[in-house]
């Protein structure tokens, strides 16, 4: 890029470049987004304090110009702006309160009617516990009586034969 400078301050090269001006300026602009800017120049800088007449030429070429701006906006609040801002959320979350406390009621009622509806559900089936054991016991006495009664039968009707017999 940059030939070295011999026998040049960096002050007196730098007062130079500073007055110098361009000599060619080529601008090039693709078809895409990206656009590219090229400047070629040459400067014949001289030495100003050794009095040596040797010229140096310096040369930059192909010098792409990328700038990029960044800007930060703050933006600013008055004072009203925050109390309205301030009013309008105190209203939201009152709105949302309301709301919060309607559907902790529901809630409350439906734990209410859940609880009673467990306890009757308890209920019936310790109802239904007894009914199956009556229904057990009930059967168990039944089947003692169909024994007598079939025993009471088998003893009964040898006995109707033998009347039955002697009186015909």
């Amino acid at each position: 890029m940059f030939t070295s400078v011999s026998n040049v301050s960096t002050s007196t090269a730098a007062t130079e470049l500073l007055s110098t001006t361009s000599t060619t300026t080529t601008t090039t602009v693709t078809t895409s987004t990206t656009t590219t800017i090229t400047s070629d120049f040459s400067l014949n800088l001289r030495s100003a304090s050794t009095g040596i007449n040797n010229t140096d030429l310096v040369g930059v070429s192909s010098v792409p110009l990328t700038s990029t701006v960044n800007s930060l906006v703050t933006p600013v609040m008055t004072s009203s702006q925050l109390d309205r801002l301030i009013n309008k959320w105190s209203l939201q979350v009152e709105d949302r309160e309301k709301l919060f406390l309607y559907q902790a009621t529901q809630v409350n009622d439906w734990d209410d009617t859940l609880i009673e509806n467990s306890e009757k559900t308890t209920a019936l089936r310790k109802g239904v516990e007894k009914v199956k054991l009556d229904q057990k016991r009930l059967e168990k006495e039944l089947s003692f009586i169909l024994s007598q009664k079939k025993e009471l039968e088998d003893r009964l009707t040898p006995a109707e034969e033998s009347v039955k017999d002697k009186s015909e």
